[in-house]
Parts: C-alpha cells; sequence; structure tokens
C-alpha cells in the first residue's frame, strides 16, 4: 500500500535504489535477490543480511514494486516482486541523475551500478552524456586533490603516499570512462537484436576491444538493414 501523502517523502537509500533496478529486469523473489546480493559485487550496497525483507516492504508500502503469488507449476510456492509504473519512473529517474563532482569519489561504485543497468534502460545517446558527465566529474575530482597537494603541508609521510593512492586509482577510473566512451561510440547506433549467443559472443568482442583501446562491434551482432 502506499505511503500516506501527507507524510514527507523519504528519498530511496542507494541500496533501495539499487534493489528497484535489479527487480525492474524482471520479476523476482526475495530468494533470488538475496542470492544476488550474496553472489555478486552488489552485495556491497546491502547494509547488512537482514536489510533485504525490510527495505522490499518499504517499496511496496510506496508503490513501487508490486507483489504476486508464483503460479509456475511444479514450484514452491513464492511471491515475485515486480516494478509499478511509479517504481519504473523512480528508477528511470535515478539512471538520469546528474552526476556530482563532490561526491563523485564516495559514489564511485554507485555510478557504475548505474551504468550497468542503463545497457538496458537508456538510449547509447543519455549513456554516453552520463559518461561525459562522469569523465568531468573525476577530473574536476583528480584536480581537486592534485591542488591540495600542492598547497598544503602535510603532517608526514603517509598521508602524501595515501593522497597518492587516491589520484592513482582515480585517474585509472578516468582512464576507463574515456575508452568506454570511445568503445560505446563506435557501436551502433541503434540496440542490436541478438539471440542470447550472439549477446555473449558481443561481449567477449567488446572485452578484447577494452583491452586493446580500440573501438568497434561484432558483425554477428547488429542491427538488420532495413532491406535484410
Amino acid at each position: 500500500m502506499p505511503e500516506d501523502p501527507a507524510v514527507p517523502e523519504r528519498h530511496l537509500t542507494d541500496f533501495e535504489h539499487v534493489l528497484l533496478g535489479w527487480i525492474a529486469t524482471g520479476p523476482q523473489s526475495a530468494y533470488d535477490l538475496k542470492k544476488l546480493f550474496s553472489a555478486t559485487p552488489a552485495s556491497v550496497y546491502q547494509p547488512s543480511p537482514g536489510a533485504l525483507v525490510p527495505a522490499l516492504r518499504r517499496l511496496e508500502r510506496r508503490g513501487l514494486v508490486s507483489v504476486e503469488p508464483d503460479g509456475t507449476p511444479g514450484r514452491r510456492p513464492r511471491r515475485l516482486y515486480r516494478p509499478t509504473e511509479e517504481g519504473r519512473l523512480r528508477h528511470h529517474a535515478w539512471l538520469h541523475q546528474a552526476v556530482d563532482p563532490a561526491t563523485v569519489g564516495r559514489d564511485l561504485g554507485l555510478h557504475l551500478v548505474r551504468f550497468v543497468m542503463m545497457e538496458r534502460d537508456l538510449p547509447p545517446k543519455d549513456v554516453l552524456s552520463f559518461l561525459a558527465e562522469l569523465a568531468e566529474a573525476l577530473e574536476r575530482f583528480v584536480g581537486s586533490i592534485e591542488q591540495y597537494v600542492a598547497s598544503t603541508p602535510l603532517p608526514g609521510l603517509h598521508p602524501l603516499l595515501a593522497l597518492g593512492h587516491g589520484v592513482k586509482v582515480h585517474r585509472a577510473s578516468l582512464e576507463w570512462v574515456r575508452s568506454t566512451m570511445t568503445v560505446l561510440a563506435a557501436a551502433p547506433v541503434d540496440r542490436p537484436t541478438c539471440r542470447p549467443a550472439d549477446r555473449q559472443v558481443g561481449r567477449t568482442a567488446g572485452r578484447r576491444l577494452l583491452r586493446s583501446g580500440r573501438g568497434g562491434t561484432d558483425d554477428r551482432c547488429r542491427q538488420p538493414d532495413a532491406a535484410e
């Protein structure tokens, strides 16, 4: 049941946003989601092992997900969570949220989760715009650290080394963003219509291209011409 409109709406937590995003990919049971958060890097956004079910209930109360029984024959009864129309709108708004240079260092992992989810939900031009924002924010963030190091007397060697680590890590992230923009800019404008096996071929080719620093796409996973 949606929350009382008279009560000021609380912003979704990072975990709730990630949870809603995974539910938006298809019907999920609490058990499915528990496996996902225990077996993938997404686990870093789960505050505690017991946080999942309360978060699902909060999303349901706010009208962002609906719950229905799974009618698959031969399976144990379970509840499936699906996004409501409002939930999909909220998820898309989160994907379109601007990158804040002031928090890009703290939120970098969350931006990468958004990037993963964008492949399914956003057109390529919006993904490239997001990456351009991310690159600009990272460049400003790294520049601010370097300026701080150059202008501030530090109380010892260790602070200097720690800040140097931060510069190297975020410069590496910046280079990744730039190379990813090159790869995606060279891909077809329209999303390809591929069989599952072809998608795997495309992903493998993409990994090779990322390692080589070149852009490109696999002809076996391309948008058919209108004449075909």
